[in-house]
């Protein structure tokens, strides 16, 4: 699994995460630490989470590869993902977005490090 990060979404992440970061990405699921109620939602809801580079977390237990370094997420939560994956940002929003289309529109990126 790779995700692609366009340069307008990783100056958008940049602007919130400077320095060194390892990144959780996080569905919204109400499982571990950085979730915190879940999604009611019909849509399927991520978030970009920067944690402390040397932080180990057993819920984030599977990574791919990507432009910023490798991204861990919930090994159950790639039945969300796709093969190639994709950060943009579209109206000022982080999307992410595989060959089928977008899976969601509206990424926050959100700095949990000491």
């Amino acid at each position: 699994m790779k995700l692609t990060i366009t340069d307008a979404a990783k100056e958008k992440i940049q602007n919130k995460v400077q320095g060194d970061a390892k990144f959780f990405l996080s569905l919204d699921d109400g499982v571990g630490n950085y979730s915190d109620a879940g999604s009611c939602a019909i849509d399927t809801s991520f978030d970009l989470i920067a944690v402390d580079p040397d932080l180990e977390d057993k819920d984030f237990n599977a990574s791919m590869d990507s432009d910023l370094g490798p991204i861990y997420y919930k090994d159950y939560s790639g039945s969300f993902l796709e093969q190639n994956l994709k950060f943009d940002v579209m109206y000022n929003a982080l999307i992410l977005s595989g060959d089928s289309g977008m899976i969601d529109g509206n990424v926050p990126v959100i700095d949990k490090r000491k």
